[in-house]
């Protein structure tokens, strides 16, 4: 939600940055320049625009430190929109500033990927690495290179090197995951978010995530595994659920569906039925909850929430009811 009503205010100020027959105010650009940086967003054409013809302006009203910031972010911006006369200025103002920084190579390997010469990036990429075999800039590059080209097991194998040099990057780690995910590797992906796990013990999507890949190596397993091996794994899926829905206080929709498909997984188990009273009856209150949150925020949704629910066998008699006071969502 924060990050929704920040992109409104991007649009807010380019409202104001589009309006004619004024120059552009500075302080609304740099505030729009900041937000696109912290967002991650990618508006290469105004940034360009807007940013590109009002340099002038900005190296008089920024600190030193935001400046570099800004010329790297129109640098970008500027190749993307193959504006590269304006790229190859500032990329040189940095060069100049920072001449062996990882900000100057990575924009070097951007501008000659921008020129489309494989054979000179190829050589950078080489002589950096010959220097410095662990260069985080050019690894990283290396690895978005092998993407664009839709090699993915070499994408792989390139940020799985990168990992075990740069063990804290938690956006690397999330990126092996999705790739492993991508190429249907799903225990070495839930490796991926064991790792992230360690790092952010509290992030409710990475639970919800590694449940995810849990409950799909469970149904992997089915066809050539033993019982007690499925229902480790769905065993797994649903604890990490069962926290997710925890420590959103109920209001995770996806872990209360989680929840209640792997338990369902679970009572299809032989032998497994004995063990399953409790689980069973937290997945009945997930259930239930589901149907709370339905009935509150979309009723119409309501009749197909039940029909999905219907066909886990964890409905109870009188269930249905929008009444019911059970529920795993914890008001405040």
């Amino acid at each position: 939600m924060a990050d929704k009503n920040r992109r409104k205010e991007v649009e807010g100020l380019l409202e104001v940055l589009r309006q004619p027959g004024h120059s552009v105010p500075v302080q609304e650009l740099t505030e729009y320049l900041r937000l696109v940086r912290d967002l991650h967003m990618r508006d290469s054409e105004n940034v360009t625009t807007y940013g590109g013809q009002n340099l002038q302006k900005l190296a008089a009203a920024l600190t030193e430190e935001e400046l570099w910031l800004v010329y790297e972010q129109v640098a970008i911006a500027a190749l993307d929109t193959r504006a590269m006369e304006l790229a190859i200025s500032l990329i040189q103002k940095i060069r100049k500033k920072f001449p062996s920084s990882s900000r100057t190579y990575r924009l070097t390997s951007l501008y000659l990927e921008a020129c489309g010469d494989n054979a000179k990036l190829l050589e950078f990429h080489k002589q950096i690495l010959e220097d410095d075999e662990n260069n985080e800039a050019i690894l990283k590059r290396q690895v978005v290179l092998e993407k664009s080209k839709g090699n993915l097991s070499a994408a792989i194998e390139l940020l799985r090197r990168y990992v075990d040099v740069y063990m804290l990057d938690r956006e690397a780690w999330e990126e092996l995951g999705e790739l492993y995910l991508e190429a249907s590797l799903y225990q070495q992906a839930a490796h991926c978010y064991e790792e992230l796990l360690l790092h952010a013990p509290s992030n409710i999507a990475y639970y919800v995530q590694y449940a995810d890949i849990m409950y799909t190596v469970g149904g992997t397993h089915a066809a050539n595994h033993r019982a007690d091996v499925i229902a480790s794994d769905y065993r797994t899926a649903q604890s990490y659920y069962a926290a997710a829905v925890r420590m959103s206080e109920g209001h995770n929709t996806r872990a209360l569906y989680g929840l209640c498909a792997s338990t369902s997984q679970l009572s299809g188990l032989k032998g497994r039925n004995a063990q399953m009273q409790d689980s069973a009856n937290v997945a009945n209150l997930a259930a239930q909850t589901l149907i709370r949150r339905y009935s509150e925020e979309c009723d119409g949704l309501v009749p197909y929430v039940q029909d999905l629910i219907r066909t886990h066998n964890l409905m109870l008699k009188g269930m249905y009811s929008a009444n019911d006071n059970q529920s795993l969502i914890t008001h405040k």
